[in-house]
């Protein structure tokens, strides 16, 4: 096989030393990925001083090193998103047709939402919203859904890391009023986004949790503000709870072991 000349070496390396300690079953030191790569001694320890700067590699005795679970966390991360997909396509489809509105899947990503899935509604109107598209969690309705049950710390950081800003009159602009409001979201199940991201535009959301209880996803449908008046609120909310702990279920969750919320709510 012809070798790309589009290679970086020291990537290259890096990835050898990572395949090395993982395919290992004790730790291993300098001397020890010296003998079994033959890159240089001097690589292979700034390389696994970077690795431990970043928390891919620990430490331990004698100077030799480990993996940590952060590659597999990073893993799992991928795995649960394309098992998402797979699940909630069918139900998706399905909340299409019976609510004929544009249904979302979404997830978190470096503090905001993202699409990683859609279903459009058989209407007239089609949204212009694509798989890979971020949206803030202040104001979007799986932003909402998402920021509602994730721990207080890391939505305090994300809010500071991507701001607040107002799209509309309607956008909640401050971070206590946006803690009061996600209060309501876990109270009732669901979260409401009413024009506060785009006007004329509704969305509700509901959230979808792992096998551990925590927060994995977002589903989510998008209609027209005269098309989702706000009797229809709670039915809606309601169906897309259960679609949600349909999902969330498929995933390994269990009622019955959840989580209390880590800001102490229940």
């Amino acid at each position: 096989m012809k070798k790309s000349r589009y290679t970086v070496p020291a990537l290259e390396k890096g990835l050898a030393i990572i395949e090395l300690l993982a395919r290992a079953e004790l730790p291993l030191g300098v001397t020890d990925l010296y003998d079994l790569s033959k890159i240089p001694k001097s690589t292979i320890f700034m390389i696994l001083t970077t690795l431990e700067s970043l928390n891919y590699v620990q430490k331990v005795e004698d100077g030799k090193y480990r993996l940590t679970l952060k590659l597999y966390n990073t893993g799992m991360e991928t795995l649960t998103k394309l098992d998402i997909r797979g699940i909630a396509r069918p139900i998706m489809e399905k909340l299409a047709v019976d609510l004929r509105f544009t249904v979302h899947l979404a997830m978190l990503e470096n503090g905001k939402a993202i699409y990683i899935e859609k279903v459009k509604g058989p209407g007239f109107v089609q949204f212009s919203t694509e798989i890979g598209q971020t949206l803030h969690l202040h104001n979007s309705g799986v932003g909402k859904a998402l920021a509602a049950f994730l721990p207080e710390e890391s939505l305090e950081l994300f809010l500071r890391q991507n701001g607040m800003p107002a799209t509309t009159a309607n956008t909640i602009t401050t971070p206590e009023a946006f803690q009061a409001f996600l209060t309501n979201v876990r109270d009732s199940g669901y979260a409401i986004e009413d024009e506060e991201g785009e006007l004329g535009i509704r969305c509700i959301a509901a959230p979808i949790f792992d096998s551990h209880g925590r927060i994995a996803a977002a589903l989510s449908v998008t209609a027209l503000r005269n098309e989702l008046p706000s009797v229809a609120f709670q039915a809606i909310g309601s169906k897309l709870q259960d679609s949600a702990l349909f999902i969330s279920r498929q995933l390994g969750y269990d009622k019955n072991k959840e989580l209390s919320h880590p800001s102490g709510d229940e």
